[in-house]
């Protein structure tokens, strides 16, 4: 499938770089021009700072009329994983997968998933939901960091709220912890990318400032990010 890859600058760790697959919004989905998946969230990221982020990105980009958990879109992303899995020099127990607003939709579902059981090390859905939630047990294993605007006006907050207390409501593995959510009072409504590329307000609907920009960080600091921090802190062969 058409897509993005970014790869840090410079030589490897040991094990391997660590990947993120990054699930894009809706207005990114094709036939708009394949850089817009690149407008927001960690390939945004990669782009704008690319000796900051010590993850291999990559952003596949679905059609408008299907979803990312849809067969045919989710066998895509499942031998994009594959390819560079086996091709880079890339750490397969810190494969990681994060998305936003249909892409957080996405996340959720991909994650859930039985055929995606045991490829992702932890996942961050941001703004998302989880459908139909009866798959909740299948994340038992899966550390997850969800955040979702309080204010958001695009989709609402009660699909995550739902999506967390199914999970947190399953008997959860030690690797997988307690579930994180970030439920954000006042979710700004804009990225920055917006207004160049004449997207209007959203109110509520760009929690992912907070989740993959927040306002503390320092760009060349990956401590200021708690997001990238804890994804790193989660491999597969851990306990």
């Amino acid at each position: 499938p058409p897509h993005l890859i970014f790869v840090p600058p410079g030589d490897p760790p040991a094990d391997g770089w660590p990947m993120i697959v990054f699930l894009h919004g809706q207005g990114e989905s094709s036939p708009s021009p394949l850089p817009r998946v690149a407008l927001q969230g960690p390939p945004q990221h990669a782009g704008r700072h690319p000796t900051s982020l010590p993850f291999v990105v990559v952003s596949p980009q679905k059609p408008m009329r299907l979803q990312f958990y849809d067969d045919e879109v989710a066998a895509g992303i499942k031998s994009l994983i594959t390819h560079y899995t086996t091709t880079l020099s890339l750490d397969k127990q810190r494969v990681y997968l994060t998305g936003l607003s249909q892409g957080g939709i996405g996340t959720w579902n991909l994650a859930s998933d039985p055929t995606f059981a045991n490829m992702f090390a932890a996942i961050a859905p941001v703004c998302g939901g989880m459908r139909p939630l009866s798959r909740a047990a299948q994340l038992n294993t899966t550390p997850i960091f969800a955040f979702h605007g309080e204010n958001d006006s695009i989709l609402p907050v009660s699909l995550s709220d739902a999506s967390v207390q199914a999970c947190s409501s399953e008997t959860r593995s030690r690797r997988a912890g307690k579930v994180k959510y970030e439920r954000i009072a006042d979710a700004p409504g804009f990225d920055y990318s917006w207004s160049a590329a004449g997207i209007p307000y959203m109110e509520g609907h760009a929690s992912w400032m907070n989740a993959y920009y927040p306002k503390e960080s320092v760009v060349e600091e990956l401590a200021t990010f708690p997001l990238y921090t804890w994804l790193l802190a989660h491999s597969l062969g851990s306990d």
